[in-house]
């Protein structure tokens, strides 16, 4: 059974991408198949993992299977990634064009899931990069997914557009007539202050899946991004370097962790 997943925030800045990127590494690590999905039409995460040139590659793309039915199977867009234990599927730049594009469609919520099931059973997880914005393509994943993982930052905005968020789970659930569970919230690019301990005790006290746990806010990360790679494809240049990189790294494999225990737990109530 393959576990679609959405990673999502409408809110921009919480990290979204460098997560979705670091826990499909962590969950390939542990062992399973992952396919990343770039849905955001600025393709973060294709730049991300070292892509980008298949951005601007006039090629049948993302855009063109979810805007035309005939275009072909979605299988035929999964790239092996040379270095990195998971399978992409690329964002292209036509993505910009499809918010508008579906507005116009039949069953325009439907698209992504139509495609993603044509992938059930040859990954164990595929997790969808969403656009920062609420609009068709969000929805579309997550109807696809049906389940989703929500990086906050532990500030104040971040808090109050996480309420917003829910707000809009809440109302695809209702107008598609589906169930949307949430796995995991997770505290992202969190610093040390009182004000984010505050603000973490109070996430965790009013919602049950905020983790036990909070990822810092690590340059590390970001060098990883820019070699186009995971923290967990890194490569460190000192014993002080690996150290981080381990602590990281461990943390990632808690969330993998956690959000495999969540959805096991809930296949077998």
């Amino acid at each position: 059974m393959t576990h679609v997943t959405a990673l999502l925030n409408h809110k921009g800045g919480v990290g979204k991408t460098t997560l979705t990127i670091n826990l499909g590494a962590a969950l390939a690590h542990i062992g399973k198949r992952v396919l990343l999905v770039d849905l955001d039409p600025q393709g973060h995460l294709t730049e991300g993992v070292g892509l980008q040139h298949l951005y601007l590659e006039e090629s049948r793309n993302l855009y063109t299977l979810l805007t035309d039915t005939k275009a072909g199977k979605v299988e035929g867009l999964v790239q092996r990634h040379p270095r990195e234990p998971f399978f992409v599927i690329p964002a292209h730049y036509q993505l910009v064009l499809a918010e508008q594009s579906l507005y116009m469609a039949r069953n325009r919520e439907h698209k992504l899931k139509a495609l993603m099931s044509q992938l059930d059973g040859k990954y164990d997880w595929i997790l969808i990069d969403c656009p920062p914005a609420l609009g068709n393509l969000t929805d579309n994943a997550l109807n696809a997914a049906r389940q989703v993982v929500i990086p906050i930052q532990a500030e104040a905005t971040s808090v109050r557009a996480l309420e917003l968020l829910f707000d809009q789970i809440e109302s695809v659930e209702r107008g598609l007539n589906i169930h949307v569970r949430v796995l995991a919230v997770v505290p992202n690019l969190v610093q040390d202050s009182a004000m984010a301990k505050r603000i973490l005790s109070d996430l965790r006290q009013s919602i049950d899946t905020v983790t036990p746990f909070e990822l810092r806010k690590r340059v590390m990360l970001q060098a990883a991004w820019s070699k186009g790679c995971s923290i967990f494809g890194f490569e460190p240049t000192s014993h002080a370097e690996e150290r981080t990189r381990q602590e990281i790294i461990d943390l990632y494999l808690q969330l993998a962790d956690l959000v495999v225990e969540r959805v096991q737990g809930e296949n077998h109530a």
